[in-house]
């Protein structure tokens, strides 16, 4: 310990020598570079001038960055607005703008060199980042690293787009379409993106579907096949021949439309084709089963005759619920009942899995009206 001061020789040693030295070669100290002696080769170049450094700190919004061994250069963290910032060690190209005698330091800046790289690395097929700064003719403008880039509407999403203006400030993710390097025009298309991310998620439900699988979904759209449904990365088709079978028995109440949310069941998985077959069986069985709590065998019932054939004739006794009067009672069943015939019958046996009602006519006068 020295006598006096408490700091040792050597380092009041370092710190006569700091004394001598200018605030710009103290920091050069700080960031591991030695004092600047006679003019460095940077000071020498022209604004616009490429230079390539090594980020040695960060702070006060200011990126430093050591240039040559002797020269520090400065950024500005706002030209660096939009994009991570730089680590401490990290190689960085820059523009050198001047150089501040009064700070000791190269004025650098990236936003040019940023722009340009990023025109060199452009591909068709590439993706970008950008943000949308105008709606014009036709689609909107991207500003894309510096360099603008044009959307058109029909890119913009997978289906049309009625109002292009709530995207003004909006960031996208496109692929390049096409690019002429004589003009600098780029036309980006977000739908491929979009059509990709789609299919990608697509492959995943298809992968995780299972068959007999109960689902709740959306109707999507309503076509001459049938109901496409919306599970969550994939649609199923609910067949049109179920869909009218379901409304025949009443087990659907009414038609399907668009946006309706419907609890279906996977009939089949077709991974190969990427196709999901529905049905609203469970959903049907549901209400069946509710349908007939009430029911037991030997009650009475009454109801009218909805199909009569030569082996089997068929009762509706509630909504969505039917009995069958097999061959061996139709003698029972009054020759002169036909389909809208009111009659009674006795409930013979109830199968909940097969979903079928066993019916024995009520035998006698006024088993059967009109």
């Amino acid at each position: 310990m020295a006598k006096g001061g408490g700091f040792s020789d050597s380092s009041d040693d370092l710190l006569k020598e700091a004394a001598g030295m200018s605030d710009a070669d103290i920091e050069r100290l700080m960031a591991g570079l030695e004092p600047r002696g006679k003019a460095s080769r940077v000071e020498s170049l022209e604004p616009g001038s490429r230079v390539e450094g090594t980020v040695v700190d960060l702070r006060g919004g200011e990126v430093l960055v050591e240039l040559d061994g002797k020269t520090l250069g400065v950024i500005d963290e706002t030209e660096l607005a939009g994009t991570d910032l730089p680590e401490i060690g990290e190689r960085i190209r820059a523009q050198f703008e001047r150089f501040d005698r009064s700070k000791d330091l190269a004025v650098l800046s990236v936003g040019g060199v940023r722009r340009d790289i990023a025109w060199e690395e452009l591909r068709r097929g590439s993706l970008v980042e950008g943000v949308v700064t105008a709606v014009n003719k036709g689609g909107l403008t991207l500003e894309i690293k510096g360099f603008r880039a044009f959307l058109p509407a029909s890119q913009v999403e997978r289906g049309r787009v009625a109002d292009l203006a709530p995207y003004v400030g909006q960031r996208l993710r496109c692929e390049v379409t096409s690019l002429d390097r004589s003009t600098r025009d780029v036309v980006v298309s977000r739908r491929l993106v979009l059509d990709r991310e789609a299919e990608a998620e697509r492959v995943s439900a298809l992968a995780r579907l299972s068959e007999g699988e109960v689902l709740t979904g959306t109707v999507a759209r309503l076509t001459d096949h049938g109901a496409f449904v919306s599970l969550g990365g994939v649609d199923g088709l609910l067949p049109a021949a179920k869909i009218h079978a379901h409304l025949r028995a009443r087990t659907l109440a009414e038609p399907l439309s668009e946006g309706q949310r419907v609890v279906v069941q996977v009939v089949r998985v077709d991974r190969e084709q990427g196709r999901v077959s529905l049905d609203l069986k469970q959903l049907a069985q549901d209400v069946w089963k509710r349908a007939v709590e009430g029911y037991a065998p030997g009650e009475e019932v009454t109801g009218w005759i909805s199909r009569r054939g030569a082996t089997e004739a068929v009762l509706s006794i509630d909504e969505g619920v039917e009995g069958v009067i097999p061959e061996e009672h139709m003698h029972l069943l009054a020759p002169e009942a036909r389909a809208g015939t009111i009659t009674k019958a006795t409930i013979v046996s109830i199968d909940a899995e097969r979903r079928r009602i066993v019916l024995r006519p009520a035998a006698g006068p006024g088993a059967a009206g009109k």
